[in-house]
């Protein structure tokens, strides 16, 4: 691992690349510090196969290390419904709040997210409309949430998280349509990007930010704060200039 750039000021072995307690900033008094994490080709795609897989294989042991380390350091993640799908084997920390986001309420509740839901720590988040049976099978797995009439109000998801579950770091992990949501209700104070040495393709495919995009006046501006080389792996980390 090479430091290339850190204007954080640490000076760590860049072999510890996030792995310090206090990688971050005291949270905003009325929610949580908000991050993503996310491994994108060098096209800014998210997977290397078809729509509907996971993104295995695109990031290195490395970004794996990284991304765990992350995780370490945030109260909860959350998730969309297509990332669940598309990672059949999830393995978060003991500690962590595992939160997705789904618009139908149709989700695998065997999945390894809910398996250990005796522990409290796996939450959903869908809207008012989902059907009740899907609700009351999602309840068997998880405590779920019914935020928004027909779309999750993301908002809202961010509140809750903050006064019900006292979440002060908060790690969204994706996909491009979660992402999204995030960044149209200007709820993203850091980035971390992982830029693997692949080129993909397809306009189809999705990238780290899909949706609907931001108007060109609402585009948020995030500065650098440092730049770290693995092999031919770039680890990016941008805060979020208010």
């Amino acid at each position: 691992m090479i430091r290339l750039l850190d204007r954080t000021g640490w000076q760590g072995e860049p072999e510890q690349l996030y792995a310090e307690t206090a990688l971050f900033p005291e949270p905003p008094p009325d929610r949580p510090y908000i991050f993503t994490n996310t491994v994108t080709t060098l096209d800014g795609k998210l997977i290397l196969g078809e729509v509907g897989s996971s993104a295995a294989g695109l990031g290195s042991p490395m970004d794996q290390q990284l991304m765990h380390r992350l995780e370490a350091l945030a109260d909860a993640v959350v998730i969309g419904s297509s990332t669940l799908r598309a990672d059949k084997h999830m393995n978060y920390p003991p500690h962590l709040y595992r939160a997705v986001v789904t618009t139908s309420g149709d989700l695998p509740t065997d999945h390894d997210f809910f398996r250990k839901s005796a522990d409290g720590r796996a939450l959903v988040f869908a809207p008012t409309h989902i059907p009740p049976d899907r609700k009351l099978a999602l309840e068997r797995v998880a405590t779920v949430h019914l935020v928004g009439e027909t779309r999750v109000e993301i908002p809202e998801v961010v509140r809750i998280l903050h006064t019900h579950y006292e979440v002060r770091y908060l790690l969204v992990e994706g996909g491009g349509s979660l992402n999204f949501y995030f960044f149209e209700a200007g709820l993203v104070d850091e980035i971390f990007l992982t830029l693997a040495p692949r080129v993909k393709g397809g306009a189809h495919l999705p990238t780290m930010v899909d949706g609907a995009g931001l108007p060109r006046e609402h585009a948020p501006y995030y500065e650098l704060l440092s730049v770290y080389l693995n092999d031919s792996e770039l680890f990016l980390r941008y805060r979020r200039l208010r």
